[in-house]
């Protein structure tokens, strides 16, 4: 069985800020709709599979040293690191200098169907981003793609999103590296225990801004048959 994660903050912001918690295609870049040069920029400068979950709610690979100036922009309150790797001295400055709250949660890749990471360990990343006192924030595993994608699938799930878009989502950021073990786990996560906590929050009405949509990658992305 995975080892039970701890949510851990590692760099908190003022007592004021609570630390309890559409569809876009993304390839390795995300576009930035705007006109600016500094927009165009920062464009380039985020980190890979970059995308907007809804409004305040963000995902990616793991950020570089370089992205960090364009995380900056967002005006991040919290990240989420779903992987153990540690951050450099120059994301500390940053978590730091920025006032950022940051928890490390560990999600168990799936790759092992003799291993899966507890619904609560799931729930407890999902209170985090389904409170607005935490927003803007940043979850993101190694490259965005299979751990990521799954919390983003199941907080799909609490806003009552039916299983196909889920798994649509699942699979335009995943493509072409997906795991069968991903979509059981998607499929198997119960998301009837947030019910109350997501009706409070209003978050099935939440939607992305559009603002950080790739018209490239809706022409190129991998749709799932079913």
């Amino acid at each position: 069985m995975a080892n039970m994660a701890m949510v851990i903050p590692l760099a908190q912001k003022n007592s004021s800020s609570s630390l309890a918690g559409h569809n876009g295609c993304v390839t390795e870049r995300t576009r930035v709709k705007s006109s600016s040069k500094e927009s165009d920029s920062m464009f380039f400068d985020l980190p890979s599979n970059f995308g907007e979950v809804v409004e305040g709610i963000y995902r990616s690979a793991f950020p570089s040293s370089w992205n960090l100036p364009a995380l900056k922009k967002l005006g991040l309150k919290t990240i989420v690191t779903l992987v153990d790797e540690p951050y450099s001295m120059s994301h500390m400055n940053f978590l730091r200098e920025n006032g950022i709250a940051h928890f490390r949660i560990v999600v168990q890749a799936n790759k092992d169907p003799q291993e899966k990471t507890p619904d609560h360990v799931i729930n407890g990343i999902l209170e985090i981003l389904l409170n607005k006192a935490n927003h803007p924030i940043l979850i993101h595993c190694n490259k965005g793609k299979h751990r990521t994608g799954c919390v983003v699938a199941c907080f799909r799930k609490v806003q009552g999103w039916n299983l196909r878009d889920v798994l649509d989502e699942y699979f335009r950021y995943s493509w072409p590296k997906s795991r069968a073990l991903d979509e059981k786990f998607i499929e198997a996560f119960d998301a009837s225990k947030l019910h109350n906590t997501a009706n409070d929050s209003g978050a099935d009405l939440w939607k992305p801004t559009g603002n950080y949509r790739n018209p490239e990658a809706d022409s190129t992305c991998h749709m799932r048959v079913f």
